[in-house]
């Protein structure tokens, strides 16, 4: 390296040094009066309050205090530093032996060339003489730091400082710096004026336009604004003061944001509409100077439209029909804004809801009216319960249609026996006593010459009076007749015709034994006596064989008219099924369902009444001649298989056969109630009772083949128990912990939004609860598990009614969304359940022992031949024709019993005991109720009335006040004197 580089490296390391001293020393400088600047200005914006500026301010200051040092710290001493020369200097200055020769060799290699190349010898000897004086400096020595870094201690402590007084000082320092570095939001930004800041302030409301209310304007208003969720709402003030920008801050700190308003010729006008509460000021910007708000804010209050109100008023708040029957119900409806769509809304048993739309209201503020409540008669059977009560939605578009409901009125169809069974119950009474009153009389003679006239006197007397209390029944019977016969029917009447003979016989036995009283050894009266007594043996005998015929044909017509009600609801299902076809409609499917479910009830209702009445043996079994009506049963099961296979083509054909065999069995109802009068059935036949005799012994055999097959099912079940004992006891607490969660999950009232109809079907979850837990540590599994899926039936009707019910209420309730999430829980766990209680039990086969298997097969075997006896009387019966009453209908119903015990014997065989018995035992109650309806008849069949029930004047309506008054006052006006009675009686009426 050549004398003169080693002179510009020395330079070059003493100015970077030099920069570096400067930087630290400048900067360090520059950050210490930072922290002093932010100090005062967050004391002077916590004197002077946010303001938009500040953060401008504070920022304008740390940038002005960075570029500072920059400036000066580094840019500056680079350019001054820039020439050699100056490096030079710098250094002679802090070495100064060096510093005239240092710059004078900086100097003459910056000479032009001419200059120096005249002494060349002694320039090199020179700068080779400075190099060799530089070599031993340190320029570490020369520029030191010691300066720069007490500056950045100082700077440190001045940061430290600023950091300790914002946190020992938060409301000081912190606050002021937080004013300086924020930006202040309208609210913050403004002084408050604790005057008014505007005057003369008008409020103008457009409320919505459901609402129909006019525009309505409030002048020298105080700003709070009132009025329903959606009201647009128009403010107009006068600004107290200039200014040249005007807001309305929403919210108490202004956390709602701004909302414009204009300014024109010193009119303030802003204008809202109304969500929710809250409230809002006043903010104004001057021409000169910060923002102004007023201090107090104005209320902004949103009410709520109410729902509409609701009353229903019916017959009674549980009333029991003997039939379904249309139901007058009055309803009154009423809302401040107006009325939209009123509809009746009724649940039978645990079914869905249905709606009945009643009326569009149109936005009429209230409504009275009454409607005829009649659901559909095919799902109202017998011991059916049915809430209903009255829905009425108002007509809000801002928040959604509310919707206000009445009180929840019930209604029970009876069993239709009930009522008739008492009156048929009188009438055998009265039978009864008419026959004691005939055998009485039988015994009787009053011309026995062998007793004393007083003692035959007294026994008179006595069968009189036993004869007199039966007439006098029979007297309300014929009454009875005259109210629910026509006159014409009553007129022809055996029952009415013999009572009448009988009270005449009545009356001249009376003046007989008046006359006997006197003279009791007259024996022309005796005489006379007995004639009159054997006329009236022959009329109780008459009115007996009367009273036997019109039970039967009680019981006839009430069959008659149960088959063609089966008919009418086949028709029903059949134009169900055809709109099904054609549109495909989910509602229409399930319809049907429920329709199927009916009718098959229906059909076993028939079935039961049929038996009842062959039990009680009061009409001849050719009066009885009728199909099988089982048949039916069996084809209206097979529907609803099909309808769950989705088949509407089966489905036709299957309700086809059915309707033909509806129409058999109504045919034949209709054929046995008109034919009844024209002749009676004979008495029961020595076949008969041959027949009888055998179905008795086929019956007490299968009796022994069920009851041998239950004792083994019990030894099974109890064989299960044993070997599933660990299992069942881990079950049990498993089943335990599940039942306490889903209580847990329904405990708590119900939420009001379901409806009476939700709180029933959980009440009848909980119950299903407890009987699960009643259920389990007995064994009785198979009917828990039956329990088990009635109550996942349950939780999903509820879930389905809570989520309907979220969906379509705007703004749920936690309540109703807290009810939803736990039912939602609980049907989990009831499915769990379910299927750990369907997982359970294996078969009984496959823990059977040697000897119990040796036992289900000679059982399977005794099963074999009680079947083969019950064929092989079918098949007797079926050649044998009309020499055996009804014998087809138990030929067929032998088949069909025949059959059922194939089923019970292979059931046997495959070592099923349980099964296998329940089946035997099934086939053995058909034997006992076919050998029971061999020799008896059906029941009476007086059909109940269709006419609607009628609201009681008392409940249906209460006059307005002003006519009651007017009424009162008419009723002070005297009256001519002869009518003064009828006008009197005429306004107690009017005001009942």
């Amino acid at each position: 390296m050549t004398d003169r580089e080693c002179i510009d490296a020395f330079l070059a390391q003493a100015r970077n040094r030099a920069l570096l001293e400067s930087s630290v020393r400048l900067g360090a400088s520059a950050l210490a009066v930072m922290a002093g600047v932010l100090v005062v200005l967050a004391l002077l914006a916590l004197f002077t309050g946010p303001a938009a500026s500040w953060p401008y301010v504070g920022v304008g200051a740390i940038l002005a205090c960075v570029a500072g040092g920059v400036a000066l710290g580094f840019v500056l001493p680079a350019r001054v530093l820039e020439e050699r020369t100056a490096v030079a200097r710098l250094v002679g200055e802090r070495c100064p032996p060096l510093a005239s020769a240092l710059v004078s060799a900086v100097e003459l290699q910056a000479a032009p060339a001419d200059e120096v190349s005249r002494s060349p010898a002694l320039t090199e000897a020179f700068c080779a003489q400075v190099a060799e004086a530089t070599r031993p400096l340190v320029v570490a020595d020369l520029i030191p730091l010691k300066g720069a870094i007490r500056m950045v201690w100082v700077a440190a402590g001045a940061l430290v400082c600023l950091l300790v007084a914002t946190l020992v000082f938060p409301s000081l320092v912190g606050r002021g710096l937080r004013t300086v570095f924020h930006t202040p939001t309208l609210f913050e930004g403004a002084q408050v004026a604790h005057g008014p800041l505007v005057g003369d302030v008008r409020v103008t409301y457009e409320y919505p336009a459901y609402t129909g209310l006019p525009r309505q304007t409030i002048e020298g208003s105080t700003g709070d604004v009132r009025a329903l969720r959606g009201t647009r709402v128009r403010l107009e003030m006068k600004p107290l003061g200039s200014a040249r920008q005007a807001r309305l801050l929403l919210g108490e700190s202004g956390e709602g944001g701004a909302l414009p308003a204009s300014l024109d010729h010193g009119q303030l006008s802003a204008a809202l509409a109304l969500d929710e509460s809250g409230s809002y000021r006043v903010w104004l910007q001057p021409f000169l100077g910060r923002p102004i708000r007023e201090d107090r804010a104005h209320r902004i209050v949103v009410e709520s439209d109410r729902p509409p109100e609701v009353d229903i008023v019916g017959p009674a708040d549980r009333l029991e029909l003997g039939t379904p029957r249309p139901v007058e119900v009055a309803y009154h409806a009423r809302d401040d804004f107006g009325l939209g769509e009123i509809a009746m809304v009724y649940r039978v048993n645990d079914g869905p809801d249905q709606r009945i739309v009643l009326k569009s209201a149109q936005g009429v503020r209230e409504v009275r009216g009454t409607t005829s409540f009649a659901p559909a008669s095919a799902m109202l059977l017998p011991g059916a319960g049915v809430a209903y009560h009255i829905e009425a939605k108002d007509r809000d578009e801002i928040s959604g249609s509310k919707i206000g409901v009445s009180r929840t009125l019930h209604l029970v169809i009876q069993n239709p026996r009930e009522d008739h069974e008492d009156h048929l119950l009188r009438e055998h009474e009265i039978l009864e006593k008419m026959t004691v009153a005939l055998a009485d009389r039988l015994e009787f003679d009053p011309l026995d010459q062998g007793s004393e006239p007083a003692r035959r006197l007294s026994r008179l007397r006595e069968v009189r009076d036993g004869e007199q209390v039966g007439l006098t029944q029979l007297g309300h019977l014929v009454e009875h007749l005259r109210r629910t016969v026509p006159s014409a029917k009553l007129q022809a009447s055996p029952v009415a015709s013999a009572s009448a003979r009988l009270d005449k016989l009545m009356r001249e036995e009376d003046e007989l034994v008046a006359a006997l009283a006197g003279k009791l050894d007259r024996v022309g009266l005796w005489t006379r006596l007995g004639a009159a007594f054997t006329r009236h043996i022959a009329e109780i005998e008459t009115l007996v064989l009367a009273l036997d015929d019109l039970i039967g044909r009680q019981r006839l017509d009430d069959l008659a008219g149960m088959g063609k009600d089966l008919v009418a609801a086949h028709k029903r299902l059949q134009e169900l099924l055809e709109r099904y076809k054609a549109t495909g409609d989910e509602q229409l499917r399930r319809q049907i369902e429920r329709e199927t479910r009916e009718l098959r009830h229906r059909i076993a209702e028939l079935v039961r009444k049929i038996a009842e009445v062959e039990a009680r043996n009061e009409v001849g079994p050719e009066w009885m001649n009728l199909p099988d009506p089982r048949k039916a049963m069996e084809e209206a099961a097979r529907l609803d298989s099909l309808l769950a296979e989705g088949d509407a083509r089966s489905l036709g054909e299957a309700l086809s056969e059915l309707g033909s065999t509806l129409a058999l069995l109504r045919d034949a109802l209709d054929k046995n109630a008109g034919g009844f009068g024209e002749a009676r059935f004979p008495q029961e036949s020595r076949a008969l009772a041959e027949l009888e005799r055998k179905i008795g012994d086929l019956e007490g055999d299968q009796r022994g083949v069920a009851d041998d097959g239950r004792t083994l099912a019990k030894e099974v079940n109890a064989e299960l128990a044993r070997r599933l004992e660990a299992q069942q006891a881990e079950f049990m607490a498993k089943a335990k912990q599940k039942l306490d969660q889903i209580e847990r999950k329904l405990s708590g009232p119900f939420p009001r939004e379901l409806g009476s109809n939700a709180e029933t079907a959980g009440e009848a979850t909980r119950e299903g609860v407890r009987q699960i837990r009643r259920l389990l540590p007995a064994k009785e599994w198979h009917e828990a598990a039956r329990e088990s899926e009635r109550m996942v039936d349950r939780l999903a009707y509820l879930q389905q009614v809570a989520g309907r019910q979220v969906a379509r209420s705007r703004e749920p309730s936690t309540n109703l969304r807290d009810f939803g999430d736990r039912v939602g829980d609980a049907a989990g766990l009831a499915r769990e359940l379910a299927a750990d209680l369907a997982r359970l039990v294996p078969r009984g086969g496959e823990v059977m022992s040697a000897e119990q298997r040796a036992r289900t097969h000679n059982l399977g075997q005794r099963q074999g031949s009680v079947e083969e006896r019950t064929r092989g009387l079918a098949r007797e019966l079926g050649g044998r024709g009309e020499s055996v009453p009804r014998a087809e209908e138990a030929a067929s119903e032998l088949e069909a019993i025949a059959g059922q015990m194939r089923q019970a014997g292979q059931d046997l065989f495959q070592g099923a005991a349980h099964e296998g018995a329940g089946r035997a035992s099934e086939a053995a109650e058909r034997l006992a109720r076919l050998r029971a309806g061999m020799h008896q008849r059906p029941s009476d069949g007086a059909r109940a009335s269709r006419e609607p029930v009628r609201i009681p004047e008392a409940d249906a309506y209460k006059a307005p006040r002003e006519w009651r008054q007017e009424l009162l006052e008419a009723m002070r006006e005297k009256a001519p004197e002869r009518f003064r009675d009828e006008v009197r009686r005429y306004y107690e009426e009017l005001v009942k």
